[in-house]
């Protein structure tokens, strides 16, 4: 007998904390629970979401400066979203909104301006090298994602950048 007045308190003490909650939920949240002027009910503030959306965007640049993880050929967008904690429909969705390109094309970006890095600090690195060292996984995404990015193509670039060095005194 004295079990079953312990789960019968124990019972009625969790709902009363269910309960508490709730009152607590209704009165921290009043918009949400009466009735509103739109009649899909709650809204976030689009000013909110905004920001919300261009800080998750920061961190993952930050993340891909920091980290560099776009070195690895099959870095995905799963693990980008691991990453930074979030899942990857809504990374995905603030990357194009916030770049301006799809995951890809964003990781490739940075990619080709560490390429362009290794370059500078390497100027007898071949193409072939750039591409494999900076996370391509072939020769020809490389010259479409590099022409892509800076309107020319490596070879022409590599050029260039060698005939400043060689003309400075």
């Amino acid at each position: 007998m004295n079990h079953l007045l312990v789960w019968l308190a124990v019972a009625l003490l969790l709902v009363a904390v269910v309960l508490l909650g709730i009152l607590l939920h209704l009165r921290l949240h009043p918009k949400e629970t009466t009735g509103s002027s739109s009649s899909q009910g709650f809204r976030p503030d689009p000013n909110e979401s905004a920001a919300i959306d261009q800080y998750l965007y920061d961190r993952c640049c930050r993340y891909m400066m920091e980290h560099r993880p776009f070195l690895v050929p099959f870095f995905s967008l799963q693990d980008l979203a691991n990453a930074v904690f979030t899942n990857k429909l809504y990374l995905s969705k603030t990357i194009n909104r916030y770049s301006g390109k799809n995951f890809r094309q964003y990781v490739n970006y940075y990619r080709v301006m560490y390429a362009m890095e290794l370059f500078r600090s390497n100027m007898s690195l071949r193409i072939r090298d750039l591409t494999e060292l900076s996370g391509f996984r072939s020769q020809t995404v490389f010259l479409r994602s590099f022409r892509q990015v800076m309107g020319e193509a490596p070879s022409l670039w590599c050029a260039r950048i060698r005939k400043k060095k060689n003309s400075k005194p």
